[in-house]
């Protein structure tokens, strides 16, 4: 793991460690893909803006990758380049995710699979990346990943121009993001930090942005779809969104 945005060390079983985490790419738990809910109270998404809010939302993801085998060293301050997001359900933070946009520090998947971004750099994609996804326990998930989904695609892709977002994860996970997400595998490579083999994968955004198009506002197609797009914002409420977005850039 690159320590440009996490500071970690394995406790525990090397295994079991790696099985759980590829460059901040860190489910707390996977949601179970056949979830029947149709309706569902969406937690609100907001930027972390201060400093308060970004230790926060690092403490949950400290806590919950603590709790899976890994103890991570937080930075003290977000990086430039990073954006953290939070997810609450009421006045309780239930999740977060982070984004982050290529730049001349690159991206944390350089450390595993340089000479593949830099061929798609080649070709002229403009690359990002998620980061320190973590959810507190018991959580309905698919409302929180969705809304939190959706508003880093909202921001790396109609806000800050990324078309296409890449991201390192273990084997036995890269079936759950191609199958709700419609993320492709791109190389199989090794990450040197844990020992364990990784996968980068790769979602083009103007695919996603053509399932919110077709699926998004509309969860009682989550059986059908099966994937998170029914859960997302409908088409019809992201000019809001993006506005507002743009506002706190």
């Amino acid at each position: 793991m690159s320590s440009v945005f996490v500071d970690s060390r394995w406790v525990g079983g090397a295994k079991r460690a790696a099985a759980w985490l590829m460059s901040g790419w860190v489910p707390a738990s996977l949601p179970p893909t056949g979830d029947r809910r149709t309706g569902f109270e969406r937690p609100s998404i907001e930027r972390i803006r201060n400093l308060i809010g970004w230790r926060r939302s690092q403490s949950l993801v400290g806590r919950r990758y603590g709790q899976r085998g890994l103890r991570v060293g937080m930075a003290g301050e977000p990086e430039p380049g990073l954006t953290a997001l939070e997810a609450h359900d009421g006045r309780r933070l239930v999740g977060t995710l982070s984004v982050r946009m290529d730049g001349p520090d690159g991206l944390a998947a350089d450390a595993t699979f340089p000479e593949e971004l830099l061929r798609l750099r080649a070709k002229g994609r403009r690359l990002c990346e998620f980061t320190r996804l973590a959810l507190e326990p018991n959580q309905q998930s698919k409302p929180a990943l969705a809304g939190l989904f959706h508003m880093a695609h909202l921001l790396a892709h109609r806000v800050k121009g990324a078309d296409l977002l890449v991201m390192e994860v273990h084997p036995r996970h890269a079936p759950f993001y191609r199958r709700m997400l419609g993320a492709k595998r791109l190389e199989l490579g090794e990450n040197a930090s844990v020992e364990a083999p990784s996968v980068l994968m790769c979602l083009d955004l103007a695919f996603a942005q053509d399932q919110i198009r077709k699926f998004g506002g509309r969860p009682e197609l989550g059986d059908e779809v099966r994937s998170f797009y029914p859960f997302f914002h409908a088409p019809s409420e992201e000019p809001l969104l993006i506005e507002r977005l743009r506002a706190e850039v």
